[in-house]
């Protein structure tokens, strides 16, 4: 009997963790059909379970007023304790937040920290977001060597913006040290990125 009931456990737990994560994918997919108000519930409920990336885009949905009343607070609440829970996203998003000022007093020092918690764990868009704030010294002392290193990690994951950047920095000798072959290496990546992207 006991190892029936751990049996019936491990399958609830396993149901449930299934329906979470098919919450979040059925959001996503009516975020695509352009059907908000159903994409915001099925965030909730997902999020309502602890879904990360749900309570995430929750916060995203009502920063945009997207199925929402829009609400700044209520958006930065939900993407601050995603973030606070280390969700590599939810880091991003509320360093760009910090970064634009958007519902929040522009803050490059707070943009700068939570942009480098997800830039440590592989966010491209973090990496690429923590080059520029390395390049133009905002939110950090400007560091070139810097700026090539995180342009360069982001590069390296075809993030086109990125190429562009560590190309103009071999040639130019920014960061790094001139090399022209190498900055034709990353014109040449350029292209491929285009080409896969087509």
């Amino acid at each position: 009997m006991k190892s029936f009931l751990s049996f019936l456990f491990i399958l609830f737990v396993t149901i449930c963790v299934n329906a979470d994560s098919s919450l979040y994918e059925r959001g996503k997919e009516l975020i695509e059909a352009k059907d908000y108000d159903k994409a915001l519930k099925a965030f909730v409920l997902a999020a309502n379970t602890g879904d990360l990336d749900a309570m995430t885009a929750v916060g995203i949905m009502y920063i945009g007023g997207w199925g929402v009343e829009q609400s700044d607070q209520l958006g930065l609440e939900y993407i601050t304790k995603a973030a606070k829970q280390s969700h590599p996203k939810a880091q991003y998003s509320l360093g760009a937040i910090y970064y634009l000022g958007v519902g929040v007093p522009v803050d490059f020092d707070k943009a700068f920290s939570w942009l480098s918690l997800s830039a440590k764990q592989g966010y491209l868009d973090a990496q690429h977001n923590l080059a520029e704030m390395y390049e133009t010294g905002k939110g950090v002392e400007k560091n070139l060597k810097k700026a090539y290193e995180y342009y360069l990690m982001a590069a390296r994951k075809h993030n086109p913006d990125s190429q562009i950047k560590v190309a103009a920095m071999y040639r130019d000798g920014i960061g790094t040290e001139k090399n022209l072959e190498k900055s034709q290496y990353w014109l040449d990546q350029i292209e491929i990125s285009k080409q896969d992207n087509q």
